[in-house]
């Protein structure tokens, strides 16, 4: 007879992002209402009191159980491991929809927690909060976002990761992603792109589950340059990249003009199963209406699984619990299945 094997319950870690923000609240409501495996640890990197304040917010039931956080009532209560008890925890007076000192700090505290804890190996898995970007400052230096902040500490050796997204009708993910548009021509170099087709099509694989994952390249110009007359971007740099990622034995189509690709599949053309786009806004404006609220953005090309939700921080929502959970039930679950 065989011995059945036993499976190492998933460590989740979790971060509130912004306390004025949507983010306490959305991943409060989300975690009684995401499917999760029973016996997963759940750490909450910031203290007691703002997920507490985010339960509140959101109408969710919780009582204090140190070291736990208990939410919900009945087959819904879920047990959160929190960093700390104190109230006085930097963020939890936080009012909402007036970002302060103290939720900056508290934002940037537990992000840069959760990412020790991964870099550590005490985590298998990683969702983090909406924050704001202008306070993202780490041992002085700057980041433009949470995906940088995230690789600087967890796996600096590793070359940089893809923003991949996923929840609409195929896998996104953008070459280039927190740059003035004046600077995404030069920074669209040959290594830049072999490595981005490289983990999409990982990620495809992953997430569509098929061997040989169908891949499309939006141009970087109008028309896709019109054969030089826009932009010689993708015959100089696109197209040889595309050459090189046939070569290593991907599917991969383009580059095609993103207006003409997205009209497409609105009048009924079946989607690739993943598109690489040249830069954030060319992707994301209807990657969102695409995915109708539960998009995840997902950190490709390092070991350890991160996602967030595909939105910001909502002030004008923050503390009315109107805010929608659904991108951070889909970012909780979608943590869930790739690390698994």
């Amino acid at each position: 007879m065989k011995r059945a094997r036993s499976r190492k319950a998933l460590r989740l870690g979790l971060t509130p992002g912004c306390p004025a923000g949507i983010g306490p609240e959305v991943l409060a409501r989300a975690l009684v209402e995401a499917e999760l495996p029973k016996d997963a640890r759940l750490r909450f990197f910031s203290s007691a009191a703002v997920l507490a304040l985010g339960a509140k917010r959101a109408g969710v039931p919780w009582v204090f159980e140190e070291p736990l956080l208990v939410l919900g009532r009945g087959r819904r209560r879920v047990r959160v491991e929190v960093a700390a008890p104190d109230p006085g925890e930097p963020g939890s007076r936080t009012r909402p929809g007036r970002p302060d000192d103290a939720a900056l700090q508290c934002q940037r505290d537990a992000l840069v927690r959760a990412c020790v804890a991964a870099a550590a190996g005490n985590l298998e898995a990683l969702v983090t909060g909406p924050v704001r970007k202008r306070a993202l400052v780490v041992d002085g230096e700057v980041f433009p976002g949470q995906t940088e902040v995230f690789h600087a500490v967890v796996a600096p050796e590793f070359p940089p990761p893809l923003m991949v997204f996923v929840g609409g009708p195929f896998v996104l993910g953008l070459a280039t992603v927190h740059l003035p548009l004046a600077d995404v021509s030069a920074a669209l170099t040959p290594t830049l792109l072999d490595r981005a087709l490289d983990h999409l099509h990982a990620a495809a694989r992953k997430v569509t589950r098929k061997r040989a994952p169908r891949l499309v390249v939006l141009g970087v110009n109008p028309h896709a340059g019109e054969g030089g007359l826009f932009g010689r971007e993708e015959q100089e740099v696109v197209a040889p990249a595309i050459a090189r990622a046939r070569a290593r034995g991907c599917k991969v189509e383009g580059p095609v003009p993103a207006d003409g690709f997205y009209a497409d599949h609105a009048r009924g053309r079946p989607p690739p199963d993943a598109v690489l786009a040249m830069h954030h806004d060319q992707a994301l404006a209807p990657y969102k209406l695409l995915c109708a609220g539960e998009g995840v953005n997902v950190t490709w090309g390092l070991p350890v699984v991160r996602t967030s939700p595909d939105h910001g921080t909502a002030d004008a929502l923050a503390g009315k619990g109107k805010a929608s959970c659904l991108s951070m039930r889909q970012a909780l679950e979608t943590a869930v299945r790739l690390a698994t």
